[in-house]
Order: structure tokens, then sequence, then C-alpha cells
């Protein structure tokens, strides 16, 4: 890895230490202060975001538990804003004292990342502090990080006196949470997530999708140590590609990392039936990842959501071997991979062929695993707010 890399790797460790040391007053407070058990504050990464699980569960309880008093911690004054005028005032500054007061009330804290509402040591005494994290972890993070610096390490152990209980899909999936997180199993709470029921919900408008054709998401992952490659065989000839797609009727959307989308090359996008799905247009994916027929990826994670649907997935892990040295994975990829992982341009198209025409082949491949990594739920927010309402 590069230097550079790594700074950008570990920079947001070091500013989380800060902040549970920055906000330790209040944490000591909290200790004391009296909690009101109708109230829940939310959060997402780094409190600037509107996101992942946490936005999923804190809409179903604005929606539907009037009883509660909800608040998601928006720490950055332009989004807090628009966020306000869309839902009302539902969200807080927690850099600030009425912020920081409100949080130490709560009875209930949610959050996808590891950044809390406010730093701090054993937050979680006499509070119920639930960690959703924002997706099924498919590669190493955490406390299995092979290059995890010392400092990382050491966040996550304080922070875990911090947490309740984190989520997982399934008793497999649980296994991983709790290595992941450096927890005890007992620790980790068994629920579907919470974003995973917008599978369910009718598609969300999406004005760049082509309604007659068959259309397919393309989702890479990013990667530290190389540039991601697109189409990545040898023998690839974008010329044949485009008139492949052409002549089936097939449109694949092309979904990068927000901070990469101009890497992606331009004699790729000029072609016919290629199309940016930005991530800086379309922030949330799970909005619009039902409106897709089937996916390729290689090591997202976004697979294991699109599972929930039963349709097609292909995989292209061009460079496993170099992936699984760098990073590693949290379960045997091969073996928990439901689809096919056609190694030459010629398989490429054979595999959109079959997508195209004969779907059904390749979805009791997603069916066999589903129960594995997903479980059967489809009311995970309601789920979990009978879980929040118990404790």
């Amino acid at each position: 890895m590069s230097d550079a890399a790594e700074k950008n790797q570990h920079r947001y460790t070091s500013s989380r230490l800060a902040h549970i040391a920055g906000s330790l007053p209040y944490a000591f407070l909290s200790l004391f202060a009296k909690r009101d058990p109708k109230l829940i504050v939310f959060c997402a990464m780094h409190c600037e975001t509107f996101d992942s699980n946490s936005k999923f569960l804190f809409l179903h309880f604005l929606k539907n538990e009037p009883d509660y008093i909800v608040k998601f911690v928006i720490n950055n004054d332009e989004l807090r804003e628009k966020l306000t005028a869309q839902y009302g005032d539902h969200f807080i500054d927690t850099r600030t004292k009425e912020g920081k007061k409100t949080a130490v009330r709560a009875k209930t804290w949610v959050v996808s990342w590891l950044d809390l509402p406010l730093g701090g040591l054993f937050l979680n005494f006499r509070r119920f502090v639930l960690h959703l994290g924002h997706g099924t972890p498919l590669k190493c993070i955490g406390m299995l990080e092979e290059d995890g610096r010392f400092i990382k390490k050491l966040y996550y152990k304080l922070n875990n006196t911090n947490i309740t209980c984190s989520l997982a899909s399934t008793p497999f999936i649980a296994d991983i949470i709790a290595a992941c997180m450096g927890l005890p199993k007992k620790r980790v709470l068994i629920n579907g997530q919470p974003r995973t029921d917008a599978l369910f919900q009718p598609p969300a408008e999406l004005p760049i999708l082509k309604k007659s054709s068959c259309n397919i998401l393309y989702a890479p992952t990013w990667r530290q140590h190389s540039e991601v490659r697109l189409f990545p065989f040898n023998d690839c000839e974008l010329s044949k590609l485009d008139a492949f797609l052409t002549e089936n009727n097939i449109t694949i959307y092309i979904r990068f990392h927000p901070a990469y989308e101009e890497s992606i090359p331009q004699n790729i996008l000029n072609l016919k039936n290629i199309v940016l799905f930005s991530a800086r247009q379309y922030t949330e994916v799970m909005d619009y990842i039902n409106c897709f027929d089937a996916l390729i990826t290689d090591y997202s994670s976004i697979y294991l959501d699109y599972m929930l649907l039963e349709r097609p997935i292909v995989f292209l892990p061009y460079d496993l071997d170099e992936y699984q040295k760098s990073v590693g994975f949290t379960m045997d990829y091969m073996e928990n991979t439901p689809g096919e992982k056609p190694a030459d341009f010629e398989a490429f198209l054979k595999e959109l062929s079959v997508i195209r025409n004969a779907p059904e082949e390749r979805i009791a491949l997603v069916h066999r695993l589903n129960l594995k990594l997903n479980g059967t739920s489809k009311e995970n927010c309601r789920s979990l707010a009978n879980i929040i309402r118990e404790r």
C-alpha cells in the first residue's frame, strides 16, 4: 500500500479518538443524566451523512412510531438545513451544547458506523446503543484487517465499551461480525438490515433507466491498491460489446465510488448501451437497486443485499489472488458468491445472453445461499422497532 493510501485509510481513526477525548466531560455527565425512554438519537458516517441502515430505521420510526421522539445527528449545516426542510425539525448538531444535551438524554442510540452521537467511554451505561453496520462485510474490516495499525485496533477496543450490540443477519454472519468488531457473540443481535426493506418497496423513479431494456447494474468495489478494470478481459473488444448489447437490448449501468467516477474510461461511457449511474447524483443505492434485472460485481458486498431479490448475479474476480493477499475475505469467496465467474470475453457475453433470455437458470444459485447469508425477514425495521421498544 502506498504511503498516501495508508494515510487515507487510517486518518479517520485519529480523529475518532480525538472525538472520544473531546467529549469526555459530556460522557461523564451522561453517566448521571436522566434518560428519556422515548427519545432515540440516530447517526451515520462521521455524524455528517444521512444514509445507510440508520437512515432507513429513522424513517420507519418517523412514519410508524409517533410515540417516539427521533433525532438524527447531522453535523453539517447545509445538509441539516436541507433535511429539516424535507422532513421537519428532527435533526441535531452535536457540536453544539443543545445537541450534546439531546444526545445525553436519549435512552437509545442507533448508529450505522462506529461514529457515535458523542465520543467517550462506557456510553452504553443505562443506554441501549445499537450498532447496525452499513452492510454485511465480505472483505476483512476492523479487527480482521491484516494491515490494521495498533491505533485502529485500540479504537475498536475503546469503542466496544460504548456499544450494547451489533447487528448480523444470520448466525453465520454473527460469527463474522463478532470477529470484525472484537465482540463476544452474545453481543451480536440477529436481525435483517433495515436498508434491505427498501428492496421490497415499489422501485424509485430513476430517470436514466431504459424501461424497455434488460437493465444490469455493474458495481465493482473500490480498490486501495490498484485501479478498477472494467470488463477485465484480455480479449475484450468494446465494439463487439456495443453491438452485442444493442442486438440483445441490454443496458449496463456503471456505478463507481463517488470519488473515482472521473477514472471511468470515456471510451466505455461512449458506448450506446453503457450508462453512468452516478453515486454523486443518486447517493442512496438502496433506493434504486430493485430497478435492475441483474447485477455484475466483484468483491462489493452490494451482492449480499441484491441476493434478497433472487435475481441473477455475475462475478468478475479478475484479481482475486491479489485482493485476497492485500485485503482478505471474511468468508470463502468462491463458496459464498452465487453466480457465474466468466474467465474470458466470450464467456461473459454468453452469460449476459443467459441473463437476458433465461434468468431462471441462475436464480437457483442465489436462492440456496440466501438463508445462510441473509435470512428471510422482509420487515426488518419493524422487528428492530419492537426490540427497541422492549429494552
